[in-house]
Formats: structure tokens, C-alpha cells, sequence
């Protein structure tokens, strides 16, 4: 019962987060800022795939999908701390 509305809402929460990222970046034009954001997006897309696996379509494994694109964000994360922070 509890399950659904927390991975709506974490889904919810990381579009919210890279958004208010993307306007911080658009105001200061900070890389972290940006690939902070980008991350974020991805992470989102990953919890909306959470919920697809889960609650549309719960006879499919979609873990591994899940998996991928979360390595994908962190990896998009790492480069930007790395490569872009000054």
C-alpha cells in the first residue's frame, strides 16, 4: 500500500530536484550545476521505470534496465565532479 506512493513520489522528487537545477544553472551557468541536473534527469527516468516495472507491468523484470540507467547517472555525475568542477 505504501510502496506505490513512495516511488511516485521519489519519482516525482528527482524531476523536481533537476529542474530547480536547471534553473540554477540558467542563472549562473555552473557546470556542476548542469550535470547535477542531468543526473537528476536520469535518475528520474530510472524511477519512472521503477514504477513501470512495479506497479504497470509487474510480471516483467525490468531491474536490470533499472540498473543500467542509474550506473548511466552516477557515471554522468562522477565526469561532471571530476572533469567540470573548478
Amino acid at each position: 500500500m505504501m510502496g506505490p506512493a513512495v516511488y511516485i513520489l521519489s519519482t516525482l522528487s528527482c524531476m523536481l530536484v533537476s529542474v530547480l537545477l536547471l534553473r540554477g544553472y540558467l542563472a549562473s551557468r555552473l557546470r556542476l550545476l548542469f550535470w547535477s541536473m542531468l543526473c537528476f534527469g536520469i535518475l528520474a527516468a530510472a524511477n519512472c521505470l521503477l514504477v513501470l516495472d512495479f506497479l504497470i507491468f509487474p510480471k516483467v523484470d525490468l531491474s536490470l534496465h533499472r540498473s543500467v540507467i542509474t550506473l548511466v547517472a552516477l557515471v554522468v555525475l562522477l565526469y561532471g565532479l571530476i572533469f567540470e568542477s573548478e
